[in-house]
């Protein structure tokens, strides 16, 4: 039952990551139909449409990817990794960060281009997204993992006071 509320926890953490990227890319794209609708083309207002489709579908599941094999990657991991913050967020931030990585790099590679096809600009955005998410999941591993199975005090209650305080 742990596994699944670790898995299940790093799932709605991948949503959260999926969610700012595929929003961004969605907006931009429906903006841009929307430009293009009232400049008359139709067709290209279209496609822009459908790709703002794609971009929401591919980034909330590739987000969603990347959270469940994080939550699936700290259940698995032996408590003595759990305990140690510092191994337990550079296996989160491993696990999510190395298929953002992979998925930049394939992305630029395609068509007969290299890395070295590109402007820095390019890889400065490809690098910093990727960044970005293996620092955040390396800071939300924690609560991906549950506070008690990393020797925490336990799941937090709520309540807003301290039991024999004052």
């Amino acid at each position: 039952m742990r596994t699944r509320a670790v898995v299940g926890r790093g799932a709605r953490f991948g949503l959260l990551v999926g969610a700012w990227p595929a929003g961004i890319a969605g907006v931009l794209c429906l903006v841009a139909a929307f430009v293009f609708l009232v400049g008359g083309l139709r067709g290209t207002a279209y496609a822009l449409a459908l790709a703002a489709g794609w971009a929401v579908l591919g980034g909330m599941a590739a987000g969603v990817t990347v959270g469940t094999a994080t939550g699936l990657a700290l259940a698995l991991a032996p408590r003595w990794l759990l305990v140690r913050p510092s191994l337990r967020a550079l296996l989160a931030a491993l696990v999510a960060g190395a298929p953002v990585a992979g998925l930049g790099v394939l992305s630029l590679t395609g068509d007969g281009y290299t890395l070295a096809s590109y402007p820095p600009s390019i890889h400065v955005v490809v690098w910093s997204a990727t960044s970005v998410v293996a620092l955040v999941a390396a800071a939300r591993s924690e609560d991906i993992a549950g506070r008690g199975a990393a020797g925490g005090p336990g799941p937090r209650t709520g309540t807003g006071h301290r039991s024999g305080a004052g």
